[in-house]
């Protein structure tokens, strides 16, 4: 029996596709990021998605790639910041993996996103500050993002500090389904 995804979600610059590589490498797994993935396979990058067929495209595309791997595959999974808002995206993955959430407060986001161009959703209206926008964003999707089972604080902590809590937390997790 193939172990179950590890799929790492949480805030735009939360640090999904940083923390999920290290994890993969840790884990002598392969590793999706399905921003990643999405540009390669639409041959554009977000940004044109967005310009040429909307957020909704983006998210069908996001919501496909849930349905293709909501089957446990052993692979670590590095989500966008906003696929886990739909009910459905959160169901797939977690039916094939174990949902770990990041959560960074929004004025380190802000730091790690300053000059950030690629980011459709942080288009800024005129007067907005980032912090801003980032506040509207997460009041948005906050209460999506509290259905998301394991959360995990990287305010102050280091990339492997995050890492090492994830692994013990998901090497739990398969003991426990193991033994059920």
């Amino acid at each position: 029996m193939l172990q179950r995804n590890l799929v790492i979600t949480g805030f735009v610059g939360a640090g999904k596709t940083t923390i999920g590589r290290r994890l993969a490498a840790r884990l002598g797994r392969p590793f999706l990021d399905f921003d990643e993935e999405i540009v390669r396979r639409a041959g554009r990058s977000i940004p044109e998605i967005f310009a040429r067929e909307g957020e909704e495209a983006f998210r069908a595309m996001e919501a496909a790639l849930c349905q293709e791997w909501s089957h446990p595959r052993g692979w670590v999974l590095a989500t966008g910041g906003g696929t886990c808002v739909s009910p459905a995206n959160r169901a797939a993955l977690q039916a094939g993996g174990h949902l770990f959430f990041l959560y960074a407060d929004l004025e380190e986001i802000a730091r790690r996103l300053t000059g950030a161009a690629d980011r459709p959703l942080l288009h800024l209206r005129p007067g907005e500050t980032l912090l801003e926008r980032l506040r509207e964003l997460w009041q948005a999707r906050e209460a999506a993002y509290r259905e998301i089972p394991h959360w995990i604080d990287t305010r102050g902590r280091s990339p492997e500090e995050v890492v090492e809590e994830i692994l013990q937390r998901y090497w739990l997790l398969e003991r426990e389904g193991a033994s059920k």
